[in-house]
């Protein structure tokens, strides 16, 4: 009998534990701090003030600032909640800074500090937004002891939270002019940072989380190749957390032509456009470089069929006409329309394809394709007239690309896997997937 309640116990805890964990997705909230290493994070000067130990991250050293820099949202928000549980020590300092940029030296130019100190010699503690609406005095936080931090920004409103208690909510009035010497310290958009404050300063950060209000960004470029519309862009329906625009390219590759007032977070290619010029393939790889995501699908394989920087990109090409790839003769790549390809799940624990099955799907099959050898397969097929790799992820420090090589109809995009396999590659292109 008490082995029996006690696997009962134990289912309970279990479900419990499996409930919490779905509802955590469910709410949008993202993980920016793995416990592990400080990949995504990026300390400006004294690097060492930064380290982590038994998954906390820990503040101690000389004036630094680690900057969020990893993929969720190219690093860039604008309305958002952030969480993180925090511990000061006796007379440390510290602070947790928002809407800001990276900058190698100083204290941040950008965006507003929420202060963190409870015994400080400083009078303002945490829970204020420092110099804007500061919390004076009477910390809401205890020494050594783990406290809740929950941030709010949502238009020019922002609210601070310390273990549920607001401590701050201020809103931005129209003619704001920011506190002297602090000329950036105004509503706007950027990365989160945590303080360093001094030698003498020690505190602890875990579970730092953030759940981004704006939907994704998606720009879905096309041209160049027949398409069915209306079928196509319903994948991209029913999803209040991402919000798309078609590209249509006139000129093959205009959207690359002048990326000053980007505001995308993942480019789509479904184009079979050729041209592109120098500047705009910079252009491109630039973009890239800053953290936006990248989901290309189907006939994007055989796009910008000269361009060596773009196949390397991809990871692929389909050759459009006889030529020679890195040394190797290819002849022209070959399609058959109408068939019905078993697709098998190669990585099962991937964020894109975890918890898959193998499926069928009935679509076109590409063969002869040059492939990068680096690319890191996610599905694969056994067709004759298929080569094996059909979708992969490629290697990347600054942000995700992932090529599925399915989707030419109404009849492959129909198929419920296929619709999943794209929402699931914009939300890890975005970042949001982990």
């Amino acid at each position: 009998m008490v082995k029996r309640i006690a696997m009962v116990l134990l289912a309970c805890t279990a479900f419990a534990a499996c409930q919490a964990a779905e509802g955590n997705k469910e709410e949008g909230w993202i993980s920016l701090f793995d416990g592990k290493t400080l990949n995504g994070w990026t300390a400006s000067e004294n690097q060492g003030t930064f380290t982590v130990k038994d998954g906390q991250l820990v503040v101690f050293g000389a004036r630094s600032h680690l900057f969020y820099t990893g993929p969720v949202r190219r690093h860039n928000f604008k309305n958002f909640e952030f969480k993180a549980d925090v511990m000061t020590t006796k007379g440390a300092n510290s602070g947790i800074y928002f809407h800001t940029a990276y900058q190698q030296t100083g204290w941040p130019d950008k965006g507003f500090e929420c202060q963190v100190n409870t015994t400080h010699s400083d009078r303002k503690k945490t829970g204020g937004l420092y110099n804007v609406e500061d919390v004076m005095d009477n910390a809401p936080s205890r020494d050594d002891q783990w406290f809740h931090y929950h941030i709010k920004v949502q238009g020019n409103r922002v609210t601070i939270r310390i273990d549920g208690k607001t401590t701050a909510d201020w809103i931005q009035p129209p003619g704001w002019l920011p506190p002297r010497g602090m000329p950036g310290r105004m509503i706007g958009q950027g990365t989160i940072a945590i303080q360093g404050h001094d030698p003498k300063s020690l505190v602890y950060f875990k579970n730092i989380a953030i759940k981004p209000l704006d939907p994704i960004k998606v720009v879905v470029v096309t041209g160049g190749h027949g398409f069915e519309q209306e079928p196509f862009f319903k994948l991209f329906q029913g999803y209040p957390d991402i919000q798309y625009v078609e590209a249509a390219q006139k000129d093959h590759s205009e959207i690359f032509e002048d990326i000053s007032n980007w505001d995308y977070d993942v480019i789509v290619l479904y184009n079979m456009s050729q041209n592109i010029s120098p500047q705009r393939e910079k252009n491109f790889q630039d973009l890239l470089k800053a953290g936006v995501g990248l989901v290309a699908l189907h006939h994007a394989e055989g796009a910008f069929n000269s361009s060596d920087v773009y196949r390397q990109i991809i990871g692929a090409r389909y050759p459009l006409k006889e030529q020679t790839i890195d040394g190797k003769q290819f002849a022209k790549g070959t399609y058959d329309h109408d068939m019905d390809i078993h697709v098998k799940i190669a990585d099962r624990e991937h964020p894109i394809t975890r918890g898959m099955s193998d499926f069928t799907i009935h679509d076109e099959t590409y063969k002869g394709i040059w492939f990068a050898k680096d690319n890191h397969v996610l599905l694969t097929t056994d067709h004759p007239k298929s080569d094996t790799t059909i979708c992969w992820t490629r290697p990347s420090e600054t942000n995700r690309i992932v090529f599925l090589q399915l989707g030419h109809d109404s009849k492959a995009y129909a198929n419920p896997n296929y619709r999943q396999l794209i929402v699931r590659s914009i939300r890890w292109a975005a970042g949001d997937l982990q």
